[in-house]
């Protein structure tokens, strides 16, 4: 009876297919869900930091874009210089000064900066940049998110000057700091630098404005058509990627569950739909091929009740069952009337095949006798034994239906040959080369190939020849050689109609086949004689037992 299988073989295939497949699917939803979530806080953030830059463009009105540019130029030439502090508002007396310069005009043109003296321009620019300190400072404690805002001024050689900073960790870039960050590190200053329009523009940095990484929107501030500097706003990226990333796994996971959920449930409805009817019919097969119990295995798929295709292939094994248990019946009767039958015919061809040997050469072994009797009484003598034997051969294998061992064979072959010799004396030499016997062949399965090599092979040759008569054992089986060196043939020759029959060759090698699964290759050369190989397979260890 063969191995039962494990039923879950099946389950685990669907398996190794089904959770790759999930996998797959899985990371391409995470790319999907986190791509999706970055590009959509990103456009609001976006939105939310042009919002707030426009609205802050009013801490720094004297560079707005409605100002004169030559007061746009003075505002960031006086910035460069830090030469006041705005870390503190105006005393009293300083204040003083200052309203009492102010109250000379009632217009802030570039004239009113221009001839502003030096005390009052510290004082203007300090209680301007404290002022913009404190509401920014506000902003950014209110906003929550924002990390800094800042002014820079764009400069002609790539590079850029902080003008304002206010940034929540206290650590404010100092006012006029030449930054060592370049066009080259920052392509959007550039680009920033060669625009003539206020779009707000916008990159991911490191370490920029401070150590870390960074989301920053610029806004172009437009001096007479073109940026000179920028407004900035920055987001820490590291606080967002932890938001994002508690987002992102927050969604995979109710994604992953249910994406488990409803796989856990299609491998139980395989299971139960597919798997376990398909494992019950395969053991139900297999218990059959052994015991051929027909009704226990109608009785087994009756039991499989499951409204799908393998219930109908279950109700298709049940017939089939049946079916073969009537042909089985069937077949045994025909079987046994075949085998009476067989016999019949194998020991009718055993019988037409010494028939045909008896003609060919009992008149020449009886003529051969019958002239030793007068030149040499003892050979003959000996040689009507022979011919005894040879007769007692050829009438036991009308009794034998099983191969024999091979020296039986060759027993009977050597008589034969004898006789064979007698006829025709030094024309025909005999040469035995055995190294095996320990195998069985068909009773008078080599005898009518060395009939042929003596008749026509070297019989057929004036001067006569050598037949060699050898055995040896191989990896795989035995072989019995039949050589001679006679006239030969071409066996791609079409079969002459020379009027002899060729039955008895073939009954040979069908014999061969059957009773022992050997094979004849005969190969033949005109003129140089013809080798006959008779291969006979080992039996396997099951077979022999």
């Amino acid at each position: 009876m063969k191995t039962l299988k494990r039923s879950p073989r099946l389950l685990f295939q669907i398996t190794v297919i089904v959770i790759p497949m999930f996998i797959l699917m899985t990371v391409a939803v995470a790319l999907t869900v986190y791509h999706s979530t970055v590009d959509g806080f990103l456009k609001a953030k976006n939105n939310h930091i042009q919002e707030m830059l426009s609205d802050r463009y009013e801490y720094f009105m004297f560079i707005g874009d409605n100002n004169e540019p030559r007061v746009q130029q003075w505002f960031i030439e006086q910035a460069k210089k830090a030469d006041f502090d705005y870390d503190r508002d105006l005393t009293d007396e300083e204040l003083r000064v200052y309203i009492d310069y102010q109250s000379r005009s009632d217009s802030f043109e570039y004239s009113w900066f221009e001839e502003m003296p030096d005390d009052v321009r510290k004082y203007f620019l300090r209680q301007y940049f404290y002022a913009a300190r404190q509401g920014i400072s506000a902003t950014l404690a209110g906003s929550g998110d924002i990390e800094s805002l800042f002014l820079m001024e764009l400069t002609s050689d790539g590079h850029g000057v902080m003008l304002f900073d206010q940034n929540n960790s206290g650590e404010s870039i100092k006012m006029g700091t030449l930054l060592d960050d370049d066009f080259s590190k920052h392509p959007v200053w550039q680009e920033i630098a060669e625009c003539s329009d206020n779009t707000v523009r916008f990159e991911k940095t490191s370490d920029f404005p401070g150590p870390g990484s960074y989301y920053i929107g610029y806004k172009p501030v437009l001096v007479n058509g073109g940026a000179r500097a920028v407004i900035g706003v920055t987001y820490n990226w590291n606080e967002f990627r932890e938001d994002l990333t508690g987002t992102i796994t927050r969604a995979l996971l109710i994604i992953v569950g249910g994406i488990a959920a409803v796989l856990a449930v299609l491998l139980v409805f395989l299971y139960r739909k597919v798997i376990s009817p398909t494992a019950r019919m395969q053991r139900a097969v297999l218990r059959y091929t052994d015991d051929k119990n027909s009704a226990r295995i109608v009785d087994e798929m009756y039991k499989i009740s499951v409204n799908n295709e393998l219930g109908y292939l279950s109700d298709a094994i049940s017939d089939l069952a049946l079916e073969i248990d009537h042909y089985t019946k069937e077949n045994i009767r025909i079987a046994g009337e075949k085998e009476r039958a067989e016999k019949e015919l194998y020991q009718a061809e055993v019988q037409v095949m010494v028939s045909q040997i008896r003609p060919h050469f009992m008149y020449n072994a009886l003529s051969s006798i019958a002239i030793l009797c007068k030149l040499d009484p003892n050979t003959a003598y000996e040689a009507t034994i022979a011919f005894s034997k040879y007769l007692r051969g050829n009438m036991d294998s009308l009794k034998r239906t099983e191969p024999v061992p091979f020296e039986t064979e060759l027993e009977h072959l050597k008589q034969y040959l004898y006789i064979e010799k007698l006829r025709f004396a030094d024309k025909l030499n005999i040469v035995y080369d055995i190294q095996a016997t320990d195998f069985k062949l068909p009773m008078l399965s080599v005898q009518p190939i060395a009939e042929n090599a003596v008749k026509h092979g070297v019989g057929m040759k004036d001067e006569g020849g050598t037949v060699t008569i050898s055995s040896r054992e191989t990896e795989d089986g035995f072989e019995v050689i039949i050589a001679d060196d006679g006239v030969g043939f071409d066996p791609d020759a079409p079969r002459k109609d020379d009027g002899r029959s060729h039955v008895g060759m073939d009954n040979t090698k069908r014999r061969l086949k059957e009773m022992c699964g050997a094979d004849v290759m005969i190969t033949s050369k005109p003129g140089e004689g013809t080798t006959a190989k008779i291969i006979i397979p080992k039996k396997k260890e099951e077979d022999a037992s």
